[in-house]
């Protein structure tokens, strides 16, 4: 199964936990439900967190739960606006107990992955990223499914760019890759044009 990546915002359970991330090398998600969701499915988590009136949370806790994966990426954007971190998942899901508290600031994100921090916990600068995935950075919500970002994540993180191209062909190739999500279905087939006649 090819690996994933996903963005992950550091502001489980009403707080900003960027330190945390970074000190204790993690990612987590708050809704502090009382027990380990180790082996719950969509609709056990579903089911722990409406009764505490977190329904709107699902989404999020299934993904760290069930569907994030060691050799994953994450993108860890900080609230700076400015900054960003770059992960590899290397654990399944981790119940941290002590953190199973409803604590707004303090605790409440028991639920977790342990990462490896690429460039030595170093943030990577978002204005020196491709148009493509800056995009994809704006969306608002706590946790979201980049993958379609793969192939230029895992180059970023190998500290390689783009192989055979220079910076402004790789800015180009994110462009491209963009246009492919477009609504406009003659910029879609336009862009699909430009990388079959590329690969020709």
């Amino acid at each position: 199964m090819k690996s994933k990546v996903w963005l992950v915002r550091p502001l489980p359970h009403f707080g900003d936990h960027l330190s945390t991330f970074l000190e204790d090398d993690i990612i987590a998600v708050g809704y502090p439900v009382g027990e380990s969701l180790k082996d719950a499915d969509y609709e056990q988590i579903r089911s722990y967190l409406q009764v505490k009136g977190w329904g709107e949370g699902i989404g999020n806790v299934n993904i760290l739960v069930n569907e994030m994966a060691i050799g994953d990426f994450v993108i860890v954007p900080s609230s700076n606006k400015k900054d960003i971190y770059f992960g590899e998942i290397v654990t399944d899901y981790v119940y941290r107990e002590k953190l199973d508290e409803d604590l707004p600031g303090i605790s409440g994100f028991p639920h977790q992955r342990i990462i490896h921090w690429f460039f030595d916990k170093k943030p990577y600068l978002r204005s020196d990223l491709p148009e493509a995935l800056k995009g994809s950075l704006r969306y608002p919500g706590a946790v979201a499914d980049l993958t379609k970002h793969f192939d230029l994540v895992k180059q970023i993180v190998r500290g390689n760019g783009i192989p055979g191209y220079s910076d402004m062909e790789t800015k180009a190739w994110a462009i491209i890759e963009e246009l492919l999500e477009s609504d406009d279905e003659q910029i879609k087939l336009k862009a699909a044009e430009l990388i079959i006649s590329h690969k020709k």
